[in-house]
């Protein structure tokens, strides 16, 4: 049996995150470097003289338009325009109305908006900026100054984009293993805090899986570090296809892996751990014209909020308690913590 793909994680904050590497390849979706433009203004001449101002610069990517602002959001929303250009007063939706609008939603506060406006006086134009406006133009305006403009915001707005899409990528690779993909130890470490603090807020139960690799020094010996390694992938591919969606997989660190189960009672971890140690089992692993096969022993550990209250180091030291009384045992075998005997072979 060769290991699965691996699929995606859960993130500690409640949300349905993924695996670290598929956060870090889906954190910005990629745009035209020209960017997308949104103009704005319930005028269609003025619509058509800024289309034609933009596309005669030859610089820029798509020119979108909406006749007010209520279009203008609902074509925001189902684009993402990089930049809009937008006219002040206009029937019905305004351009104040939109920049509040805007400022409430968070896929869309962070895009400049540029407002034109008839009006000199210099007390509206400073509400303008105050209310959200990146810049304005007086109408009439000239097509070198608003290309300018636009350019400038354009490009900050997509160096801000690119900053933010290379942060995120250090947050997602500061919290992976780099061997396996899947979450480190520092990351399950908060990941683990979390869930005893929701396991406490709603009386749910929360399981762990202690997983480690038996005579896995023998593999380095035998078959050299590079086969150990692949071992340890293929653990990881191998628990990250079998847990269920809502559960989280980590390298503890070396050849042991932890996996945290969510709303789950002694006995569907255990009965989780046990399907974990059957595919484990019959897993081949292949480098370099070698093929094997490598068992790994499971202790498991379950809180219930109900009958105590347990810290994240106590919950985790009974599942290693148990994963220790699983390798005297004889390995390839899940244990379970109770409270009566220390460890009890799950049946």
């Amino acid at each position: 049996m060769t290991p699965p793909t691996r699929r995606m994680q859960r993130s500690p904050v409640g949300g349905r995150s993924r695996s670290p590497v598929a956060v870090t390849a889906r954190v910005m979706e990629s745009k035209s470097e020209a960017g997308t433009i949104l103009v704005v203004d319930d005028s269609a001449t003025i619509r058509a003289q800024v289309r034609a101002a933009l596309e005669a610069e030859g610089c820029f990517g798509d020119v979108i338009e909406a006749d007010d602002g209520l279009g203008a959001f609902k074509l925001a929303i189902a684009r993402h325009p990089d930049l809009i250009v937008c006219d002040l007063n206009m029937p019905r939706f305004d351009g104040l109305k939109l920049l509040a609008l805007f400022s409430s939603h968070d896929e869309l506060s962070s895009v400049p908006v540029i407002m034109l406006t008839a009006e000199a006086d210099v007390d509206r134009k400073v509400e303008l900026l105050e209310r959200g406006a990146s810049d304005y133009l007086t109408k009439p305006f000239q097509a070198k100054e608003l290309v300018a403009r636009v350019g400038v915001h354009l490009r900050l707005k997509l160096a801000q984009d690119e900053l933010r899409r290379l942060n995120a990528e250090l947050e997602a690779l500061s919290n992976t293993d780099g061997l396996t993909g899947l979450f480190n130890r520092r990351y399950f470490d908060g990941i683990l805090s979390c869930e005893i603090a929701r396991s406490n807020r709603y009386r749910t139960p929360l399981g762990v899986i202690m997983i480690d690799l038996d005579h896995f020094k023998q593999v380095n010996d035998a078959h050299g570090h590079a086969m150990g390694d692949l071992v340890i992938k293929n653990l990881a591919a191998v628990a990250m296809a079998t847990v269920r969606e809502t559960d989280v997989v980590a390298r503890y660190g070396g050849e042991e892996v932890v996996v945290v189960a969510p709303q789950t009672d002694v006995r569907g971890t255990a009965e989780l751990a046990e399907r974990l140690r059957a595919v484990v089992a019959a897993t081949d692993h292949e480098q370099g014209g070698t093929t094997l096969r490598n068992t790994a022993s499971f202790g498991v550990a379950c809180y219930d909020a109900f009958a105590e209250e347990l810290t994240a180091e106590s919950l985790l030291s009974r599942a290693d308690e148990a994963l220790y009384r699983a390798k005297e045992g004889g390995r390839d075998r899940v244990v379970v913590w109770t409270p009566s005997a220390p460890a009890a072979h799950c049946a």
